[in-house]
């Protein structure tokens, strides 16, 4: 196999820029990894011989590529981020130069990615492997490496800690939260909680990091290489 489709080129570019995304915090750090991974894979791509499945052989290349510059993030207490969520309330910079909804969306979203790194390096990849690019158990379990019992008990733990986490401070995953987000009085301006319910009730639980990605304009850093 020596090329991919643009159909491959969509798919798995939005899939590894959903993976960069959430496991590095700078916008253009995650881009450069995304890209780097494009890189390999097209450098690579000539010894692909089906052994596995082509997402398989895609995601453990991303693995690798983006696990080189996830070693950098910071891997916060739960403590920090709770100081730092309930910190002095945020205002609309009057210099934005993009709609007031969206930045509303973008700052709780790096918010969500920032509570997402009160998980190890290696529970957030698998937990995004799994519960947002949806890859089932045994996948996820070849591409990181691990068996897949240790692959079900790490993401189950991780789903835990995340959704307690989120449960006490977070406005959006629960508005009944007595947290007093920095984000709140934006959040309740624009009636954010609405918009995550509606897709909570299009269908069967969906986390809310995935639901983020599907509120906000989907990124795919890839899409120059079409």
């Amino acid at each position: 196999m020596n090329q991919l489709s643009n159909d491959d080129i969509t798919k798995y570019g939005r899939m590894v820029s959903v993976l960069a995304k959430r496991m590095i915090s700078r916008k253009e750090v995650a881009e450069e990894a995304a890209q780097e991974v494009w890189l390999e894979v097209m450098k690579s791509l000539p010894s692909y011989r089906r052994e596995s499945k082509l997402s398989t052989w895609i995601y453990t290349v991303a693995k690798r590529v983006i696990s080189k510059y996830s070693v950098q993030e910071k891997h916060y207490s739960v403590q920090f981020l709770h100081d730092y969520i309930t910190g002095k309330d945020r205002d609309i910079p009057e210099d934005i130069d993009m709609d007031k909804d969206l930045w509303i969306k973008e700052e709780c979203d790096r918010c969500l990615t920032g509570m997402f790194h009160c998980l190890s390096n290696d529970a957030r990849l698998a937990y995004v492997f799994r519960d947002m690019i949806q890859l089932p158990y045994n996948e996820v379990a070849v591409i990181c490496g691990k068996s897949e019992a240790d692959i079900r008990k790490t993401i189950s733990r991780s789903r835990k800690k995340l959704r307690n986490f989120l449960n006490s401070n977070c406005r959006i995953f629960n508005p009944d939260s007595s947290c007093k987000c920095r984000m709140a009085h934006m959040i309740e301006d624009i009636n954010l909680h609405r918009e995550y319910q509606k897709i909570r009730d299009t269908g069967k639980r969906i986390s809310i990091f995935r639901q983020a990605d599907m509120i906000l304009p989907q990124k795919n850093y890839w899409e120059k290489y079409l």
